[in-house]
């Protein structure tokens, strides 16, 4: 499968029509508010060979795309401390957004997203990645095809 085919089947099959990318820039951490992730913020990479070693897809974000995102208006909410606590960053930058949109953080789920987003945000399914977030498993997509 290609990247262009793993994205286009990611979107068909995902339940978001938001997304939230969070990334730290000089000490501080931004956050984009987007319809959908442009395929130049997406690489393919593979899992550890420990879960088999497949083919995903990467949320990376390079400084010139962070400093792009700043420039159209990514928010800073704050410095690196606020993703300190019992989880990754990224489930700490779940959190964050979760207090910024004024839903309690329900704590770390397993909710797949072709079922629903993260969150819900103004009637919308988002879904919130941090820099470096698997966004989805090839495997995972042939699953979903096969299922179809």
């Amino acid at each position: 499968m290609t990247k262009a085919t793993a994205i286009r089947n990611y979107r068909k099959y995902s339940a978001a029509t938001l997304y939230v990318i969070g990334f730290e820039y000089k000490k501080s951490v931004y956050a984009a508010t987007m319809s959908e992730i442009p395929p130049r913020f997406i690489r393919v990479e593979h899992e550890s060979s420990k879960k088999g070693g497949g083919e995903k897809l990467q949320l990376r974000l390079i400084n010139k795309d962070m400093e792009a995102l700043i420039r159209k208006g990514a928010e800073c909410i704050g410095s690196l401390d606020i993703l300190n606590g019992q989880y990754n960053k990224g489930v700490e930058f779940e959190r964050v957004i979760s207090e910024r949109n004024g839903q309690e953080y329900r704590g770390k789920d397993s909710v797949p997203f072709y079922v629903s987003g993260d969150l819900e945000i103004k009637g919308q399914q988002a879904q919130i990645k941090m820099n470096g977030a698997q966004i989805v498993t090839y495997s995972t997509l042939e699953k979903l095809k096969n299922r179809a």
